[in-house]
């Protein structure tokens, strides 16, 4: 039985995504389709626009079979560690076969041997001195990473200029590292897809739409995205819209100011991953009546994308369980996936990956080890993201340790 796992945020679930799935089984063969996949917080920096289990509904009626939660502490990360943390994962599990990614190029040679030319460049000392030099020099991190790749990188160098081709080298990169470690000896195959449709940062709807589209026509009704998603994700959709979602920055505004407003200079200057210079720029902020989504142009500079930004405002959002997950020095035997769901077909091969030796699979979340600092920031995040939610449409609360996986027939 052949597996292919795809990382994913599905913030929300398109017309793309159900493409890139049907693609893997139809490249593959692939019997069994896991998706590991961003929480209720996502790599921009942001709150998803609606919650995990919505999204998991919307991935399982559309071709998954499995859905696993990225913990926290990697959703909320960069390209990089984002990218490092979901294929460790993947690899711990040892019941993937394929690992599947999206590109602009399509072209998985090419994106291998930039991804090992790139791996043994960044670690030499020319290398580190040119990148340091361009953010002396103003740069923000990834602008310097990218420019300083294309340097060393040569006639490929063309590929790093698209987002999705930079994502899927950090996945190529992290097997490569993984591959080095001798607990990792069962690795996924890598292959990329091409990725059709519009560009992430295009704002008008289409048929193949980016999720930033979608995301902006949820916030004023239904009707704009009908041809952009699933019919099965439009009718998840409708029935949810002011119930649960949408989900906004916004949303979150009195908790940033009060955790900004109570919390120490000097704590928030531990928070792991945080710009000093940014933060220090943001604590001139307390006690001002201003919203997130205004707060962050404020802080906009070449030094600071507004992604690194977005990132630092809801990391200050989940302390200390933010900080306790990154610095935390206890050491579990094994990593973890918390499951979302599934579906019912796929049982025999889920029960088969609970059995593994190298990865604990959640199946109920009171049973988890509650004393991982990493899960209990996920715990955090998705009680608060609930809280959230509940209040601003008067629904009634989900108790996070008392929910179970979505089970789909």
């Amino acid at each position: 039985m052949k597996s292919a796992a795809i990382i994913a945020e599905y913030n929300p679930f398109h017309n793309g995504h159900e493409y890139m799935i049907k693609k893997a089984r139809e490249l593959i063969g692939a019997d069994i389709i896991i998706i590991l996949m961003s929480g209720n917080f996502v790599q921009r920096g942001a709150p998803a626009v609606c919650d995990k289990y919505l999204r998991t509904r919307m991935a399982l009626s559309c071709g998954a079979d499995i859905v696993f939660e990225l913990p926290v502490k990697y959703a909320l990360s960069n390209a990089e560690q984002f990218a490092d943390g979901g294929v460790r994962l993947l690899c711990s599990l040892k019941g993937v076969d394929f690992l599947c990614f999206g590109s602009e190029c399509g072209d998985i040679t090419a994106l291998t041997a930039l991804s090992e030319t790139i791996e043994e460049f960044s670690h030499s000392e020319p290398f580190k001195n040119d990148l340091t030099q361009k953010i002396k020099n103003g740069m923000s991190y990834p602008a310097a990473f990218c420019e300083t790749a294309l340097t060393f990188a040569g006639e490929d160098s063309n590929l790093l200029r698209s987002p999705n081709n930079l994502l899927g080298l950090e996945y190529l990169r992290a097997l490569l590292r993984l591959k080095k470690e001798k607990n990792f000896c069962s690795m996924p195959y890598p292959i990329t897809i091409k990725r059709e449709g519009d560009s992430y940062t295009e704002t008008v709807i289409s048929a193949m739409p980016s999720a930033t589209a979608v995301r902006n026509e949820l916030l004023t009704g239904m009707t704009g995205i009908t041809n952009a998603v699933p019919e099965k994700v439009l009718k998840l959709l409708s029935a949810e819209s002011g119930k649960t979602f949408p989900v906004t920055e916004d949303d979150f505004n009195d908790i940033l100011f009060c955790k900004l407003n109570c919390t120490s200079d000097n704590d928030l200057l531990k928070i792991p991953d945080a710009n000093p210079d940014l933060i220090r720029k943001l604590i001139g902020f307390r006690r001002k009546k201003i919203s997130i989504s205004e707060l962050i142009p404020m802080l906009k500079s070449k030094c600071f994308t507004y992604t690194a930004i977005s990132r630092t405002l809801f990391k200050i959002i989940l302390e200390p369980y933010y900080s306790n997950a990154v610095n935390c020095s206890f050491k579990h035997s094994k990593p973890y996936l918390r499951l979302l769901g599934f579906k019912k077909e796929a049982s025999s091969f889920l029960r088969s990956l609970r059995y593994s030796e190298t990865c604990s699979v959640i199946t109920k979340p009171s049973d988890a080890d509650l004393s991982d600092p990493s899960y209990m920031l996920d715990i955090y995040a998705s009680g608060l993201y609930c809280q959230v939610y509940s209040n601003k449409y008067r629904t009634g609360f989900t108790e996070e340790l008392k929910t179970g996986p979505v089970i789909m027939d």
